[in-house]
């Protein structure tokens, strides 16, 4: 099914490094996805009035789901759609916990950041770009008292902000033991606290779910733990580079980095296909966890291909009837042979025939395949003694690639590849 609604995670993932702009690159293929009717949404746990000069620069963002998925705005009506306040009881018992520590905290309510003032000389910046707290600084409304404030008014988040003191592992043992209470930490020292079942997630699903949208054609990006939730609801679940590992496994797919338009190179991955030439890869190099001992060779510049490319994965080993994991195969005389000394010949070349077969009915004129790989080296191979030492040779798959005129490249090529089909 075709994407119909992109949903973005703002730092680390859609925001580049600086937290406060978003690069050209990203910005036009976000626009060119919007011109094709796919709704676009930020994702974040920023308030919404701090969201204000992430869609000045994006003015064609429909919806926003923000502090951490206590409400969903929808920009063209200019409402919420959805809000999951936290219950009186719980705030009270977070702040009487805060008001005890030497911390700066905030309450988000209404949209804004509501701080106290006196508790600013505890506000700690942990190396953020200045011009990025100077404008979230801007959105924070100051009162006498936080905690009177918070206990008279409807609150989305509370969020401890970037504490790294004495403290930190105290305050969120304390804080765990709350019933009903949601934590997140996107980085180290802050802790964000919401209803429970308040998460990117259950926001996404529900709007979705009003636009009669399924989770199937649903794009979701995140780099955080307060994003797996979202990760795991939508089908093309994408995580950046800079993903946390726990992020990295919740999603189904991996793009570069915030810094390196990963957002841009996965749209173009998935939704702008059209006109693009067919490359055989190996899976492994795509993230794929195909590898003989049940584990991946990602390749960041693998990613790359889909720039100019619609990437076709394939694994001759599997193809050929090998298990994931297995056994580790090299090339002796010819003949493809497991450490154990069992002879993988016909598993092998069974896998390459239909490689071959797959990079005809798809026109593939490349192939980037694993370099060194029994299967799949080209010009340098392993030399059959399980030491890692290298020979010459081709691996059983490329070397049928080649003789059917299909030009390889190993990984360590695929700038060579990209630069040569510039021409």
């Amino acid at each position: 099914m075709s994407v119909k609604l992109i949903a973005m995670d703002l730092d680390g993932t859609l925001m580049a490094p600086d937290h406060t702009t978003v690069t050209e690159k990203t910005k036009a293929a976000l626009e060119r996805a919007h011109r094709r009717g796919i709704k676009t949404v930020i994702a974040t746990g920023r308030t919404l009035a701090a969201t204000d000069t992430v869609t000045v620069q994006l003015p064609f963002i429909d919806y926003v789901i923000y502090s951490n998925g206590a409400a969903v705005y929808d920009r063209s009506k200019g409402e919420n759609i959805y809000s999951n306040a936290m219950p009186a009881e719980t705030v009270s018992k977070i702040t009487d916990i805060l008001e005890e520590y030497p911390v700066f905290y905030e309450i988000y309510s209404g949209g804004f950041q509501h701080t106290q003032q006196s508790k600013s000389e505890y506000f700690n910046n942990n190396g953020l770009p200045q011009a990025f707290i100077d404008e979230y600084i801007k959105s924070m409304i100051d009162h006498p008292s936080i905690a009177e404030f918070a206990g008279s008014n409807q609150v989305e988040k509370v969020n401890l902000y970037y504490f790294s003191g004495e403290y930190y592992n105290e305050i969120k043992d304390r804080l765990s033991q709350i019933e009903n209470i949601a934590l997140t930490s996107p980085v180290y020292g802050d802790i964000e606290m919401t209803d429970i079942g308040t998460n990117k997630g259950s926001a996404l699903e529900g709007m979705s779910k009003t636009l009669g949208i399924s989770a199937d054609e649903v794009m979701a990006f995140g780099d955080s733990d307060n994003d797996i939730e979202m990760l795991k609801y939508a089908a093309y679940s994408v995580a950046m580079e800079n993903a946390s590992d726990d992020c990295k496994n919740a999603a189904a797919f991996k793009t570069l980095s915030n810094g390196e338009d990963g957002i841009a190179l996965a749209l173009e991955r998935f939704i702008f296909t059209e006109g693009k030439e067919k490359v055989l890869v190996s899976a492994c190099l795509l993230g794929e966890n195909c590898k003989y001992n049940g584990s991946n060779n990602y390749c960041p510049d693998a990613l790359r291909l889909y720039e100019k490319f619609i990437a076709i994965p394939v694994c001759p080993e599997f193809f050929g009837g090998l298990p994931i994991p297995r056994e580790p195969n090299e090339i002796i005389k010819g003949r493809a042979i497991s450490k154990s000394g069992r002879d993988h010949t016909s598993e092998y070349e069974s896998g390459a025939e239909k490689t071959l077969y797959i990079a005809r009915e798809n026109n593939c004129f490349f192939a980037v395949l694993k370099e060194r790989s029994p299967s799949c080296g080209f010009k340098t191979i392993y030399d059959g003694t399980f030491s890692g030492n290298l020979t010459g040779g081709n691996g059983i798959t490329a070397d049928l690639l080649y003789k059917n005129g299909i030009t390889v490249y190993g990984e360590s090529e695929i700038p060579i590849l990209l630069d040569e089909t510039d021409r």
